[in-house]
């Protein structure tokens, strides 16, 4: 018989971990370490068909049995009988019941050893005295199968069970009481170990029987009907495990009463069905009932209605009503604490819950305490080594992560994970989750180059131990998706996602919300992708599904009714996105009471964006300024929703004319897009800085064409200024990097680069997460301690590295017009995208102290013809003569316009950019038929 909630934790949380550890092995059963026999292997890797043998077997041999019954008989009670003559029946059986009795009273208090030995003596004793026949000696075997699984002893508790059915069935018939008792014990073996599919075959004969010996209307063959079902659950037949269970409940209610307890049990299991399945609405209704039943029937303190209590109040969290599922958790806590002891499973589980509501509302602060006090019991209790204490540590190291301590988040799941691999091994389903974790803290870093292969170590393991179809594996698909979104590739995000969705829809169902959930994610990557047909249509799939599930009043739903509006902007429904807008504000203004949450603010700056499209310019306006002065406050002033903002309403402001304004907001956002930049770079990888650097182009090529467009003194020098902190920001970072690597090796310098390592790494992931609640009123002050601290040991090692003190040195405008001095001059080209998206090219000419500007507009027709001209010069069959005129047909678009800003300088330096990184310049032919290299010494300076 399964262990039930409420008894010891040490047992039942300890066996439920070990069978979770155990399903993760080739066979059903664990290879000891002493390497039992390869006999006894064999039989345990085919155990499913032993059961079924077992089972036929003993159906065949009932007859021959019967005709047999009277040698048994005869065989037996010889010593018996003798024995009899000097022993009082009475008092064997009064000393049989007081060994059992205490056998099962050591059982209970989790004392198993004790248990087993109980249980031993009083199967020798009815081995000597009953006999097989006796039902009795029967329980005594039983009892011992159940206590040998317990204790891990899995092939002889398999053989046991096997050899107590078979002895039942002969001496006491098939469809004998005992023989069911057996059976149901047997399957609810199998199901502990999770081995659902054996346990189907045990609990189908055992419900065979027991209809035919009882009849289908009696209730225990209900019951037995119910666990069936509950095993068709997990074996994810939900359309037969649902029928099954009503069906049950009908029968129940009728034989029973619609409030006696089995009839209160099926309809808990009948709600937790639709949980299972996502369908959590239409799990309310049977659970509210149950809690309802078990209340009147049992009281409001028993044990039973305690736990139902804490399932509904889950439910009410996940359904997104934390004001009726809070006082409910801290109401049974306190029951709980009282009644049964702090260290019971059931105040562990309401404990749990409660810290992940609070973390769902953003009381981080309650969330961490409850997270926090989980751990201490179960350190104290199981140690640090177990692998609750492991999980235990994975929800702290959440936590941590939501308030935006990614350091010590990282930390902690660190430590979570090598607790969970020594405990359960690498491969178990926590230590792959705990592994995932990790990834996610390292992508939130912007780590992506170490997060991404944990994702792939992660999801290979569980394809290997779980399967392809496993959630987990699903869930770690997810997660690579959103991985690959966030470096911009969006291609491989979207065939990933759509895989998702596939296998969501095959093993949950259309409407289950990790399905959902992977649908939104599509059409949000369709959003920012500019995709608005294909976005929509999944966001209003998703909007319908979560509305069904969770109601019109859930974030969930929110999301997806906010993100259909944007979508409907972008198409021109403009009407309909008002309509759409307007209320996703409302709605998330008042669940989360006011505008200080980031997705109120979202829902600020979309409306704001509609404005603009329906030519209500001065509401747009309006709105823009008052979402970033609360975004600032909220979520910071490095969050990607505020630069979002930042630059809707430099957009707004260049459409109304008002250039100087937007002039100053564009270059406000390109200050802290070099900020950001300069924190987040320096911790990641190659591969993820390049991903950062194209992810935020746009914006930056959007401020160059606004200084186009002004044409003035600001032109010139603003895109030289660009050039010198965008064009070689890479290489900068890269040399910083490499520099501090080098000095690691000396002794004497290795305490800093490890504390200077540590504090970027800290600074990138608080600038990452941004201001949470409780670091929002002091968030400006920690980010200047960092800054501080950082400048601070970057001096330390600059006095002892001059290579570095150069690396680290911002180098200003008027720095490069010093250096160019009167002898020289400069010519920078830069590429840039128009707002039609394609490339264009401008230059900047350093000459004489004075900054000046070329715009050629088109790229395009120089990379055809720098292409034309190398593959001239690369061609040794092509004379000179055929040369010099293709070399002077670029010479005039390209370099003749900026020989009067050169004026005679015949020294210069030369920067190039995209295409004319591969241009021979000295190869130009000017208009005297000279070649550049016979006027000019051009000195060619990389990026």
């Amino acid at each position: 018989m399964p262990v039930q909630g409420g008894q010891m934790l040490l047992r039942q949380r300890a066996f439920v971990v070990f069978c979770v550890s155990y399903l993760l092995t080739h066979s059903w059963a664990i290879a000891q370490e002493n390497e039992q026999s390869e006999k006894a292997l064999s039989e345990t890797q085919n155990a499913l068909q032993q059961v079924e043998d077992a089972l036929q077997r003993t159906e065949s041999t009932v007859k021959e049995a019967e005709t047999q019954a009277a040698s048994v008989q005869s065989e037996l009670p010889d010593t018996a009988a003798t024995e009899e003559t000097t022993i009082d029946p009475v008092e064997l059986a009064r000393d049989w019941k007081k060994i059992f009795d205490q056998a099962m009273q050591e059982y209970e208090f989790g004392e198993l050893e004790n248990s087993l030995n109980k249980a031993l003596q009083a199967r020798e004793l009815a081995d000597q005295h009953f006999g097989l026949r006796d039902e009795r000696t029967l329980r005594a075997y039983l009892l011992q199968a159940l206590l040998y699984g317990e204790l891990g002893e899995l092939e002889i508790a398999n053989e046991l069970y096997q050899e107590t059915l078979v002895i039942a069935m002969e001496q006491q018939g098939t469809n004998s009481n005992i023989v069911l008792q057996i059976l149901d014990q047997y399957g609810g073996f199998f199901a502990e170990l999770g081995e659902y599919e054996m346990a189907d075959v045990v609990y189908e004969k055992a419900f065979l029987v027991s209809t035919e010996a009882l009849g289908a209307q009696d209730p225990r063959t209900t019951l037995r009907l119910q666990s069936l079902a509950n095993n068709d659950a997990e074996l994810q037949r939900y359309e037969l495990a649902e029928q099954r269970l009503q069906d049950a409940q009908a029968t129940l209610v009728t034989a029973v009463g619609a409030e006696a307890l089995p009839t209160i049990n099926v309809l808990e299991d009948l709600a937790q069905l639709y949980q299972r399945q996502g369908k959590l609405r239409p799990a309310l209704e049977p659970l509210e009932q149950s809690y309802a039943l078990r209340t009147k029937v049992q009281g409001p303190e028993e044990t039973q209605t305690l736990e139902t209590k804490e399932r509904l109040a889950e439910l009410y969290r996940q359904l997104g009503r934390p004001d009726e599922a809070e006082p409910m958790f801290l109401e049974v806590i306190a029951t709980a604490e009282q009644l049964l002891g702090i260290a019971d499973p059931l105040v562990i589980n309401a404990k749990s819950h409660l810290a992940q509501l609070y973390e769902n509302t953003n009381n981080f602060v309650a969330s961490l305490r409850y997270y926090q006090e989980v751990y201490e019991i179960d350190q104290q209790i199981l140690g640090d080594a177990h692998p609750n204490t492991a999980g235990d540590l994975n929800n702290l190291a959440g936590i941590y992560r939501r308030l935006g301590q990614l350091q010590q988040s990282e930390a902690t799941y660190r430590q979570a994970l090598q607790a969970m691999s020594a405990a359960l091994g690498e491969g178990a389903p926590q230590t792959i989750s705990i592994t995932n974790n990790l990834a996610l803290v390292l992508e939130s870093q912007g780590l992506y180059d170490e997060a991404e292969p944990l994702y792939q170590k992660a999801l290979a393991l569980s394809q290997v131990e779980q399967g392809t179809e496993h959630p987990t594996s699903l869930a770690l698909n997810n997660n690579i998706a959103m991985l690959y979104e966030a470096q911009g590739d969006f291609s491989r995000a979207e065939r990933t996602y759509q895989q998702v969705i596939e296998l969501n829809k095959k093993v949950f169902g259309p409407t289950h919300p990790n399905t959902v959930a992977s649908i939104n994610n599509l059409a949000y990557l369709y959003l920012i992708d500019q995709k608005p047909e294909q976005a929509e249509t999944n966001f209003l799939e998703a909007y319908e599904i979560w509305k069904e599930l969770y109601g019109e009043k859930h974030q969930d739903t929110l999301k997806a009714l906010n993100n259909s509006g944007r979508v409907q902007t972008q198409l021109g429904e403009l009407d309909q996105a008002e309509e759409t807008l307007v209320r996703a504000l409302k709605l998330r203004t008042e669940l989360f009471e006011g505008q200080e949450h980031e997705d109120v603010l979202r829902s600020m700056n979309d409306l704001a964006v509609l404005y603009v499209e329906q030519g209500r310019e001065d509401e747009a306006l309006e709105l823009f300024q008052e979402t970033l002065e609360l975004q600032g406050k909220v979520i910071g002033e490095l969050h990607p929703y505020t630069f979002e903002t930042l630059n809707n309403l430099a957009n707004l402001q260049q459409e109304m004319g008002d250039l100087d304004d937007a002039y100053e907001t564009r270059q406000l956002g390109y200050q802290r897009r070099n900020e950001f930049l300069n924190r987040i770079l320096w911790v990641a990888g190659d591969n993820t800085r390049q991903s950062y650097i194209n992810l935020y182009r746009p914006e930056l090529d959007a401020y160059i064409r606004l200084l186009i467009e002004l044409d003035d003194e600001r032109t010139a020098r603003d895109i030289f200024d660009i050039s010198l902190r965008r064009k070689g920001l890479l290489l900068k970072i890269t040399s910083e990097t490499q520099q501090v690597v080098q000095m690691a090796d000396s002794p004497e310098l290795q305490v800093i680069t490890e504390e200077l390592t540590a504090a970027r790494k800290e600074l990138a992931a608080l600038t990452l997460s941004g201001p949470t609640p409780e670091t929002r009123n002091n968030f400006p002050e920690l980010i200047n301690d960092l800054e501080n601290r950082v400048n601070s040991l970057q001096l330390r090692l600059g006095e002892a590295s001059a290579v570095f003190r150069q690396a680290i040195q911002q180098v200003s405008v008027e720095d490069v017009l010093d250096a160019v001095g009167e002898e020289h001059a400069l010519v920078d080209f830069f590429a840039y995208r128009d707002e039609n998206d394609e490339w264009s090219l401008c230059v900047i000419i350093l000459n004489d102290g004075e900054l000046h500007f070329y715009n050629y507009e088109e790229l395009e027709p120089f990379k055809d013809m720098i292409m034309e001209l190398r593959d001239y010069m690369m061609d040794v069959t092509v004379i000179e003569d055929d040369i010099k005129p293709i070399a002077q047909e670029l010479y005039e678009p390209l370099w003749d316009p900026i020989t009067e800003f050169l004026e005679d300088k015949d020294s210069i330096f030369l920067i190039p950019d995209s295409v004319l990184n591969v241009l021979p310049f000295d190869a130009l032919v000017d208009f005297e038929d000279q070649y550049l290299i016979e006027t000019l010494n051009l000195r060619l300076i990389s990026s």
